[in-house]
């Protein structure tokens, strides 16, 4: 039996946490320095470990290590090393088909293709729609052999999930 690296694994779960802080402020230098940050870094855990699974980790540790892979936008040769090493830790129950999904969608788009899932979506007035999508009539079937829900809900849910604030009056 393998013990989970504690200590890569608080790594993954801070550099995680100081993303997820940058997005939720919808504050673009702090996305850009924490992804700056993070894809040297996770290039040289990958080096070093390989995919960073559930067995080295844990659960949140992997699902961390997912999330910083699936922001590495800059490098989108790197995005897709990523994605063939979580299609393989998926294969071997090291990572989620959901987590997998979402960064083939991502690195899809990035090669020009168009996204199989519809995970990756743009805000056009007021509301939310999938980026360019293979097959849409077929999209709610695919989502369902990954365990996402239909389409319409998750484009609903983003889009109460970005929602203004309503004004409050004194």
């Amino acid at each position: 039996m393998v013990l989970v690296d504690e200590e890569l694994r608080g790594e993954l779960l801070r550099r995680a946490a100081a993303d997820q802080v940058a997005r939720r402020a919808l504050d673009r230098a702090a996305m850009a320095a924490a992804d700056g940050e993070n894809l040297p870094w996770l290039r040289q855990v990958i080096t070093d470990a390989g995919w960073p699974g559930r067995s080295l980790v844990g659960p949140d540790g992997a699902h961390a290590a997912w999330l910083l892979a699936q922001h590495a936008d800059s490098d989108p040769v790197f995005q897709r090393r990523c994605l063939d090493l979580l299609t393989a830790a998926v294969r071997r129950g090291e990572a989620t088909v959901v987590e997998q999904a979402y960064l083939t969608d991502r690195v899809l788009l990035h090669e020009g293709k168009p996204q199989e899932y519809g995970t990756q979506a743009i805000a056009r007035d007021g509301r939310f729609e999938p980026r360019k999508l293979r097959d849409p009539e077929h999209v709610d079937q695919r989502r369902a052999t990954v365990g996402l829900g239909s389409l319409t809900e998750y484009l609903a849910t983003m889009a109460e999930q970005h929602a203004p604030e309503p004004m409050r009056l004194p």
